[in-house]
This record gives C-alpha cells, sequence and structure tokens, in this order.
C-alpha cells in the first residue's frame, strides 16, 4: 500500500456520520366545547341577592320605625312610691292609664315613645332597677311589639336605724332603704360614732339580727330591760337598761353566753342592792361597775 493510499484510509476510518430524524408533526388537539349556563343557577344568585337587600331593608325599617319602640309598659309587684322610681327609668314622662296597689299600665304618648325594642339591653335595665334600694329583684321581658314587661319584688323594712336625727329603715338583708317612720319595726339601733349611712348602704345582718335578739330575749328571758340599743363600729352592740344602765355586748356572737353572764352579774347587784352601772362583756372576764 502507498503512502497516499494509507492516508486515504485513515481519513475514511475517522468520519463522523451525523443521523438526522425527521421532524414529526403536530397534530392539534380537539377544541373543549364551552360549558353551558345553568339558568338555575342564575335564577338562585338573584333570588339570593334580592333576599339580602329585602332583609336589609327591613331591618333599616325596624331600627327607624316607631312600631318596634316601647309605647306601653306594665309593671308588676312594686308599690306607688317604687313605681314612680321605675317609670322614671323605663318610661319617663308616660302616663299611668290603670293601677292597682302593685301593678300598673303605663302608656307612652307617640312624641314620648321608649327605645326600640331591638336595640334596648334588658339586662341593663334589670341593673338600673337593681340599683333603687327599695328593690330586691328586678326581671324585664320585651315583648314585640313595642311592649316591655316589668315584673319586680320589692324589699321591706324590718328594722331602724338612727344617725343622729336621721331616721332609715333598714331591710332583713342588710340593705338601707329609705327614710321613714319606725312603726311596725322589729328593733330599732342607734349609732354611735363611724361614718353615717344612707340609703343604698348595707349593714351586716348579723348586727340587725343580733340586736333583735338582744331586744327580746334580754327582757322576756333574763328579766333585764332594754330600753334602746346601739351599735359603734369600734365597740360592737350595746344596750341602755334601767337607770341608764350600759351594757356592752361588743361584736353580735356568744349573745346567749353574754346575756347569761350580765343576768348572774345583775343579780349580784342586785342581791347587794347596789344597782349597776355598767357592764362590759366583750372580754372573757367580764368587767362591771355599781352605782
Amino acid at each position: 500500500m502507498t503512502a497516499r493510499d494509507a492516508r486515504a484510509a485513515h481519513k475514511r476510518g475517522t468520519t463522523a456520520v451525523v443521523s438526522v430524524d425527521r421532524p414529526r408533526s403536530i397534530r392539534d388537539r380537539p377544541a373543549q366545547p364551552a360549558p353551558k349556563a345553568d339558568p338555575s343557577r342564575a335564577i338562585g344568585a338573584s333570588v339570593l341577592v334580592m333576599l339580602l337587600a329585602g332583609a336589609i331593608a327591613a331591618t333599616v325599617y325596624a331600627l327607624q320605625s316607631d312600631l318596634f319602640r316601647v309605647h306601653s309598659v306594665k309593671i308588676s309587684g312594686a308599690s306607688l312610691a317604687v313605681r314612680q322610681h321605675v317609670e322614671d327609668i323605663v318610661a319617663p314622662g308616660c302616663e299611668e292609664l290603670s293601677a292597682t296597689d302593685t301593678t300598673a299600665s303605663v302608656k307612652c304618648p307617640p312624641g314620648l315613645l321608649g327605645a326600640n325594642e331591638l336595640t334596648l339591653s334588658t339586662r341593663q335595665i334589670e341593673r338600673e332597677l337593681q340599683a333603687i334600694p327599695e328593690i330586691s329583684s328586678a326581671q324585664v321581658q320585651a315583648v314585640m311589639p313595642g311592649k316591655l314587661n316589668v315584673a319586680l319584688k320589692e324589699r321591706h323594712p324590718e328594722a331602724g336605724w338612727l344617725v343622729g336625727s336621721d331616721v332609715l329603715r333598714v331591710a332583713d338583708d342588710g340593705v338601707v332603704m329609705d327614710r321613714g317612720p319606725l312603726d311596725g319595726l322589729k328593733v330599732v339601733v342607734g349609732q354611735v360614732g363611724g361614718t353615717p349611712l344612707k340609703p343604698g348602704d348595707r349593714i351586716d345582718t348579723d348586727v340587725i339580727h343580733g340586736a333583735e335578739q338582744l331586744q327580746t330575749e334580754l327582757p322576756a328571758s333574763f328579766g333585764i330591760a332594754a330600753k334602746r340599743v346601739q351599735y359603734s363600729p369600734s365597740d360592737g352592740l350595746a344596750v341602755i337598761g334601767d337607770q341608764e344602765m350600759i351594757a356592752m355586748f361588743g361584736p353580735p356572737r356568744d349573745l346567749n353566753v353574754k346575756m347569761a353572764e350580765l343576768q348572774r352579774i345583775n343579780q349580784l347587784a342586785s342581791d347587794k342592792k347596789t344597782p349597776l352601772a355598767f357592764v362590759d362583756l366583750r372580754y372573757k372576764t367580764p368587767y362591771y361597775r355599781t352605782r
């Protein structure tokens, strides 16, 4: 082989062969049909919009209309004096159409209608009514359209509380109700020292019940007169007896024991024919002084 033939053979062995694929034809996909409109959905949406618009219009009408404003009030369970306080809160300026000892029907003229029943808070009205010292509980119910029922339970005076010349009446739960006569009360207590009380304040019921016990049982069971009962925040209960004898009982606890001790001391003084002037039963060992 000649040198020329060798070079020709070498060129043939190193020649690269490139294969090119023919481009594949791309087929067009068939177009998807557009979804058909559902007439029921359109109708439902329209109805929903109309209902929503109607609800909004009805709400606006109800809030602005006098139909749902309070125009009549029925009050039950309250005396005449208490009803006047109640009417000033729930129906100011309105007129009673009919009334008995404990109930009343109130009618409001167009210019003095009350709050809208859709926005008023019966709980708030109940709280305002229960802030009146004479009222123990209050229940308020809105009756549409335009009516309000108010059911009350009143407190009743049980004790009198004297602060100087001021005469207060106290209920059995210790609430100072009002200023009034002492007729028919179980006990009258004179306050000595401390901050003067006023209607709406509250007294410890143990003090009231203790004063009742002293006033009732001292003369009935121990033969000792109880002309006056006094109370001091610092010294507790005290009794003023015959010849202005003073017996200090302190806090209203163990009163039976203290009354028995007073009876024993009173008997000793009687045997010696020396009237008692002062007895202090606040401590474990009583102290007494004769005249």
